[in-house]
């Protein structure tokens, strides 16, 4: 697209941040992305631990509405997602669960890509106001956010800083394993999710999923464990996640591992607007997946919501 107007600033770079940013590309404004990873995505994320790569974050996402269907399917027709399964355990449902490729963290760089965004990699805004911009989206997490316009001098009216200060998320703890060999007793396509175990919440072989080349295991505690384990010593979560695998996957010796604390993992109720707007000059819309729908197709709805309001604020 050519001919855009700019003047946006999105605070974030993960699936919220990247939908925006495309559908302000499509109203004509193209958007400053400023995202403090090295890599898009957000917790739909990617790492490296001892030369195997993990999704370390979001294992996978649904779609139920058309608007983010066409999307994800458009995506598929240039390589960046496809349908990783149709269900899990023994019977199956037969929805599709799609993946981002090579990793979750592609459909955000597909979005990016399309908008012509100005990206800005382990770009970390502290002050809102050194921003240039005529109108600014901030989707971290509700409280990052909320505290970021707070200590910018940029402090919402009272009823939306009670709305936004009551939101609260959900913890998750992933270990990260890397194999000498392949582990047994994993299906096809390398998940196992747990939905009734209060240990463990998910299991994927990275390897098995197609998203590294060396074996590797990525471990989701369920959100009670993670609780209960976030200020123990790496050492020990390792151990507690070593010792509940035993019971689903014969995994072969561990050469290397690594924790991620996902301490935003997912909102406990959600907002029921798809966004919220407060200021002037800049205007501010906060948005996210607590935002009228969690999930990956939630953010990405909230996304598009933002960029909707905060396109009518800057013309």
């Amino acid at each position: 697209m050519s001919n855009l107007s700019t003047g946006v600033a999105i605070i974030g770079g993960g699936i919220t941040g990247a939908a925006a940013a495309y559908r302000l590309s499509e109203l004509g404004i193209v958007a400053e992305v400023h995202e403090a990873e090295a890599l898009v995505g957000g917790r739909m994320a990617r790492c490296e631990v001892a030369g195997a790569l993990f999704d370390h974050g979001a294992q996978f996402f649904t779609t139920r509405g058309d608007k983010f269907r066409s999307l994800v399917q458009a995506a598929e027709t240039e390589g960046a997602t496809q349908v990783w399964t149709r269900g899990f355990g023994d019977n199956p449902d037969g929805f599709e669960r799609w993946r981002g490729v090579p990793d979750m963290t592609a459909l955000a760089a597909w979005l990016l890509d399309k908008s012509q965004a100005r990206l800005h990699l382990g770009s970390a805004i502290r002050d809102l106001g050194e921003l240039s911009a005529s109108g600014i989206i901030l989707t971290p997490p509700v409280p990052v956010s909320l505290s970021l316009a707070q200590s910018s001098g940029m402090e919402p009216p009272s009823t939306i800083k009670t709305q936004l200060q009551a939101v609260q998320y959900k913890r998750t703890i992933a270990v990260l394993l890397v194999l000498e060999s392949s582990p047994k007793g994993m299906p096809v396509g390398g998940g196992i999710q747990l939905l009734d175990d209060k240990d463990l919440a998910f299991i994927t072989d990275n390897n098995e999923k197609g998203v590294s080349s060396i074996p590797s295991l990525t471990i989701h505690l369920s959100n009670e464990a993670s609780l209960d384990l976030w200020d123990e010593p790496d050492e020990t979560v390792i151990g507690f996640a070593n010792d509940k695998l035993s019971r689903w996957v014969e995994a072969a010796d561990v050469t290397a591992s690594s924790i991620t604390r996902w301490r935003f993992a997912g909102p406990v109720d959600v907002v029921p607007e798809s966004s919220v707007t407060w200021g002037h000059k800049p205007p501010l819309v906060v948005a996210g997946e607590a935002f009228n729908g969690p999930k990956v197709e939630g953010a990405f709805n909230s996304g598009i919501a933002a960029a909707n309001q905060i396109a009518e604020l800057v013309r």
